[in-house]
């Protein structure tokens, strides 16, 4: 923004030359981009903060100037003669949206003479980059240099029906900036239009089709407050900046409208002659939100904060110089804050206020006494490490796949078409065909990468990716934490000193994976039953679920989604939910001491239906041995002769203990005496002696 020297003195007494001025303003947080000498004169290009709309005028950087001399700011003084006619009689206003335009007011003259400027006007305009056009129009720029209220003449005679209306413009609107371009406008732009057509863009820039003119003279004064974010967005949609925009999006002084308001009719009346109608249309309905705000400000933080004491006196001098009142004692004032200070809202925007004009170099440089928290990490990161540590160890190797995807990388999976999982969100703007949706499954991840590695003969592939996921949600998208193993190929065992063994990869590879996963989280009583799963192989897919609440499906991939990735036949993959499974997990486990006492193993074999799931076997094993049995593990399975046909044997290693005693072998024997009938009367299992 440019600022005349000249014009800055009348309001203010500046007793700095040029160049401390050169020195002082950027000091005052008001950096200069330029600066041009005009004789006696001088021009200063001031940078000024997105968060300082008070300063985007000459009256703003004068009261700054007249804080840091310690003076007062001598501000321009309006008289209003008004005529008997009731501008309400002639003209009205609507506004639709009160959220965008909180505030519009329009007073009127009429009976003016369009002419040239005087010649003083026409010099500071031009000095400060504006082009003089005629009294009218430059009356409007020059208040909005001098006060900062952007403002706009409408040419009364040429709006259709003699109405303003604030709206949203309609799709496709046609419209002829002041530039001489002509627009066309979408729905989310908002203007100011007659009761036919659009008139102006709002806060931004006029229309040709209603500018004041020679043989104008009748003059509608509109002064509105405008949304700042709405303002932003729309000047960067059309590629349109103007003083306006660049005052308006900073936000301005909604209480203070209608003095400025006030400032230009009375020199358009000293300008271009002519009868102010008497009173003002003010559409103000909500006027809360931009009132006077109070702060408490205690004044020990002042040197807490800036790290040096400012004496009491001379810190509310500075805020009062500033134009807020400070009101109080004993350290405890209440700061009134003026309303186009609309950025200084808390008690630290105050004290910064005073260091500005205190100086800042006055301010010592210390090290920070404030004492600091140590830091930790969030539970979720320590989650995060402990899966991939138990999977690393596993011998698996994390990787990395991207979020975005396409609705028919699903079809892969063969999963129905009402399968939550295809249910996604929809980028907005996609830049990438294949990138048009957030994924909600990790599996193609992986498998892709499958995929590619064996297209390089790597075809031995042990790898996992925790990631998220999303799915639409009424109030947004949900995230979720998911888990995915994929498994294949074989495995190679041996070192330096051993003949080398090679294995090959099976389900029970993938499910020690897992269960070491387990382990490393601590989570007990999760049971594995078979359950199919549309992607996985008919028969050879599994759950792991824990009081019925499904934590992993994993098993074989089915031969069709194995083909059309390129894939062999054996592929074992696992999908795991980790919010479902880390909310199960104790990622600080207590410690527990050795035992003191001695374990007792028994052994027992059983013969049942090859359709009894082991899991439901140890279930029964683990009721009916009460507290006494510390673990129960498998560790023999047979089918074949003699055993008959659909029946298998099982063998299990069960370990007993007691924390307080060594165990008898008559309790051991009852205790096993249980086990076995409830088998037999649960399983109707067939005890093997």
């Amino acid at each position: 923004m440019k600022v005349l020297l000249s014009w800055l003195k009348e309001y203010v007494e500046i007793p700095y030359g040029v160049a401390e001025l050169e020195e002082r303003l950027p000091a005052l947080g008001l950096g200069i981009e330029g600066l041009e000498r005009l004789g006696d004169d001088a021009v200063f290009d001031l940078e000024i903060a997105a968060n300082r709309g008070d300063l985007m005028s000459v009256l703003g950087v004068a009261r700054e100037l007249a804080a840091a001399a310690r003076t007062r700011v001598r501000a321009p003084a309006s008289k209003v003669t008004e005529d008997r006619r009731q501008v309400s009689e002639v003209t009205r206003v609507e506004v639709t949206n009160t959220t965008l335009c909180p505030r519009f007011t329009v007073r009127m003259i009429v009976d003016v003479k369009v002419g040239p400027s005087p010649s003083w006007m026409a010099r500071r305009l031009e000095g400060c980059g504006l082009r003089a056009i005629n009294n009218i129009v430059d009356v409007t720029n020059y208040v909005m240099l001098e006060m900062g209220q952007p403002m706009h003449a409408f040419d009364f005679d040429k709006l259709v029906e003699g109405r303003l209306i604030v709206r949203l413009a309609r799709r496709g609107e046609q419209l002829t900036t002041l530039d001489g371009v002509e627009r066309t406008l979408d729905a989310d732009t908002l203007v100011v239009a007659d009761g036919e057509r659009a008139a102006g863009i709002a806060g931004i820039i006029g229309g040709a089709n209603t500018e004041i003119g020679p043989n104008t003279t009748r003059v509608l004064l509109e002064a509105a407050s405008w949304n700042p974010a709405m303002i932003r967005r729309t000047s960067r949609r059309l590629g349109v900046r103007t003083e306006s925009s660049a005052r308006f999006e900073r936000g301005i002084d909604t209480q203070g409208i209608l003095a400025v308001q006030d400032r230009a009719i009375a020199l358009m009346q000293e300008l271009a002659g002519g009868r102010i109608l008497k009173g003002v249309i003010d559409v103000y309905p909500n006027p809360e939100p931009f009132g006077v705000r109070t702060v408490e400000l205690r004044w020990p933080s002042v040197a807490r904060l800036l790290g040096t004491e400012v004496p009491q006196e001379q810190g509310t001098a500075i805020l009062r110089s500033l134009g807020f009142e400070v009101a109080g004692r004993d350290g405890a004032f209440r700061v009134t804050v003026p309303t186009f200070r609309r950025d200084v809202e808390r008690e630290e925007d105050l004290i910064e206020e005073v260091a500005r004009h205190y100086g800042y170099d006055r301010i010592p440089s210390t090290l920070p006494v404030e004492t600091t928290a140590q830091g930790t990490r969030a539970e979720s990161l320590v989650a995060d490490d402990a899966v991939r540590t138990a999977l690393v160890r596993a011998g698996l190797i994390e990787a990395l796949t991207v979020s975005l995807t396409t609705p028919t990388i699903l079809d892969t999976l063969l999963l129905p078409s009402d399968h939550p999982w295809r249910n996604m969100v929809r980028l907005r703007n996609p830049m990438v065909e294949d990138h048009t949706h957030l994924r909600t499954t990790l599996l193609p991840g992986l498998l892709n990468a499958a995929q590619v590695n064996t297209s390089r003969s790597v075809p031995d592939i042990q790898i996992f990716e925790l990631g998220r996921t999303f799915h639409p949600d009424r109030t947004g998208v949900k995230e979720r934490r998911r888990l995915a193993v994929l498994m294949m190929g074989t495995v190679h065992k041996g070192t330096w000193n051993l003949p080398a063994e090679v294995v090959q990869i099976t389900y029970y590879h993938l499910k020690g994976a897992l269960e070491a996963l387990l382990d490393e989280l601590h989570v007990e009583g999760v049971s594995v039953s078979a359950a199919p799963s549309p992607w996985l192989h008919p028969g050879r897919a599994a759950h792991l679920t824990i009081d019925g609440e499904t934590l992993a499906t994993l098993g074989q991939l089915h031969p069709e989604v194995s083909a059309h990735y390129d894939l062999p036949a054996e592929v074992y993959v696992a999908d795991v939910d980790l919010d479902a499974l880390l909310g199960r997990a104790v990622l600080r486990p207590r410690f527990t001491p050795l035992p003191r006492y001695p374990a007792v193993r028994r052994d027992i074999a059983l013969v049942l239906p090859t359709s009894v799931p082991s899991s439901r076997v140890e279930e029964v094993i683990r009721t009916a041995g009460g507290p006494l049995l510390e673990s129960v593990e498998v560790f023999d399975v047979y089918s074949g002769p003699p055993i008959p046909e659909g029946h298998r044997n099982l063998a299990y290693a069960l370990s007993f203990r007691s924390p307080e005693r060594t165990l008898a072998a008559d309790e051991v024997e009852a205790v096993v005496g249980a086990i076995k009938r409830a088998l037999v009367e649960r399983l109707r299992a067939k005890i093997r002696e």
